[in-house]
């Protein structure tokens, strides 16, 4: 047996929806460089190394009149996928057990095709193979997605990844083998804790990354045979050998003090691969999620604000009170905060009208003319000329946007949401999540990430399938906790308290994109 299929049958890998790497997500990126991208709800779309098609099910139900073919060198992962795709009734997902490098002409032309985490982790030979499977079975508009491990961030995990090759026994059982990475690992990041020079520093900093991961990902990431990361400026080249351009991330990159000074050092007529490298030196980049298209396309070499009026956006940041010294110097003071911690405070109307309804409704994606409407009823309420001025300011509030979005803050979309942020009199979960319930301990939610589920919550979301109103719901809580199938810290909540109870789990629910209309 291949090598590489049998460790992946013996480990296999964690199969869920992929962040940025679906049709959605990708189609509002290339819209933002000038691209017109593929309709991303009717599409034909291939995954490279779909594994057990977590990310393809997450999308085939959001998006039911597209085709979805995903390809894995695993045949048991595949029939997992098929089981899964059987039981849940999906009748637009096809799943092959084939080796990559055999895909032809046979299987046509896709708008969109995704390889997430193979690229680094296959041969050469494997690798030029993904690249012409870009190049010959994308259609004319069709945009690839393809991440990797980059160079030279990689520099310093690949040291302590050769570190746990020298200590690896590959003939030991996968069990073993993890195992004695761990130790390693537990031994380098505690080995010399007064050591504060440079080569500690990232020893401990690699090591606790390392402790943290997965067994499927450490086993796939670290012990495999294959990791080869490449500098940004060398993948560009090998894809323009098949055609293919860059196009742009899949993630808005952030603009920063730093990068700011080197785009202007750099100049304004600088090739965008040649400055993305240089880019990639200042931040030590580890990973990239690149874009394709085929070479004769259109690329804007920058983001167009513009661009953003066809958009939908959303956020998953909070609003919180702005600190004292801030708030002191002046009013419509507002402050915003994601899960990196990373703030905005600012007084700036737009910015505080536009943030403060997309965390009102979040994880909701609002339409550009709905946002408009809300800033614009924000604004009209100063007596300002000059904030009043920016009403109906179309560009005011695209850039406005566009800021928020290379900080973080914002994410775009090319649909409006499949679900909505509050429960309706009987409240329904996706049929997706509720099959997800009663067999893991991880969902996917409508917002195409993982969401994992407390042990009321998993009692919960089978019931949410729109036949059960409220007090119903709650006569199954009361039932739950009587019977003694669910628990709580401090004691099962008395029959007042359960409808505090439900309005809680559901407002979770929604806030974690698990609930239809």
């Amino acid at each position: 047996m291949d090598p590489l299929r049998a460790s992946y049958e013996a480990v296999a890998y964690d199969s869920v929806p992929i962040p940025l790497a679906e049709p959605d997500a990708i189609a509002a990126i290339a819209a933002l460089h000038g691209v017109t991208p593929p309709p991303p709800d009717r599409c034909r779309l291939l995954e490279l190394g779909c594994a057990t098609a977590g990310n393809l099910m997450s999308i085939a139900f959001r998006s039911p009149r597209s085709e979805l073919v995903g390809v894995d060198l695993a045949p048991a992962q595949i029939e997992t996928g098929r089981l899964a795709v059987a039981e849940m009734g999906l009748q637009n997902v096809t799943l092959e057990a084939r080796d990559l490098t055999e895909i032809g002409d046979d299987h046509g032309r896709f708008d969109y095709i995704i390889c997430h985490g193979v690229y680094s982790w296959v041969p050469p030979a494997v690798q030029d193979a993904i690249l012409r499977v870009c190049e010959r079975n994308l259609a004319p508009t069709g945009i690839a997605y393809v991440s990797y491990n980059a160079y030279p961030g990689w520099h310093h995990r690949g040291m302590v990844r050769d570190m746990l090759a020298f200590n690896d026994v590959p003939s030991l059982p996968p069990a073993q083998r993890l195992e004695r990475a761990r130790a390693l690992a537990t031994l380098l990041a505690g080995a010399d804790p007064s050591d504060g020079s440079p080569h500690a520093a990232m020893l401990r900093e690699e090591a606790e990354y390392i402790l943290r991961q997965s067994d499927q990902h450490l086993f796939h990431e670290q012990l495999e045979p294959w990791n080869e990361p490449v500098y940004f400026a060398e993948f560009a080249r090998r894809a323009a050998t098949h055609g293919l351009r860059y196009l742009a991330e899949a993630k808005l990159p952030a603009e920063t003090a730093a990068t700011a000074r080197v785009r202007g050092a750099l100049g304004a007529g600088v090739d965008v691969v040649r400055g993305e490298q240089y880019l990639d030196f200042v931040r030590g980049r580890m990973f990239r999620r690149t874009l394709l298209c085929h070479g004769d396309t259109h690329v804007a070499p920058a983001p167009i604000p513009g661009a953003v009026r066809g958009l939908f956006a959303r956020s998953r940041a909070i609003s919180v009170e702005p600190a004292a010294e801030d708030a002191a110097r002046g009013p419509g003071v507002a402050a915003f905060r994601i899960a990196s911690g990373a703030m905005i405070t600012t007084n700036n109307p737009v910015v505080v009208a536009a943030l403060g309804m997309l965390t009102d409704v979040a994880p909701a994606a609002v339409s550009f003319e709905d946002l408009r409407r809300h800033v614009d009823g924000h604004l009209g309420s100063f007596d300002d000329a000059d904030v009043r001025r920016l009403i109906g300011d179309d560009d005011a509030l695209a850039s406005a946007l566009l800021q928020c979005a290379t900080a973080g803050f914002v994410e775009f979309r090319a649909l409006p949401s499949a679900f909505v942020p509050r429960p309706g009199p009987r409240p329904k979960a996706s049929a997706l999540a509720r099959w997800q319930s009663t067999r893991v301990a991880d969902v996917t939610s409508l917002g195409h990430s993982v969401v994992t589920l407390a042990g009321v919550e998993r009692f919960l979301l089978p019931h949410l399938d729109g036949t059960n109103d409220r007090s119903r719901l709650v006569r199954l809580l009361a039932s739950g906790f009587s019977s003694g199938d669910l628990r709580l810290d401090g004691g099962a909540p008395s029959p007042e308290q359960l409808s505090g109870v439900l309005d809680e789990l559901l407002e979770r629910m929604g806030r974690s994109a698990l609930l239809v209309s």
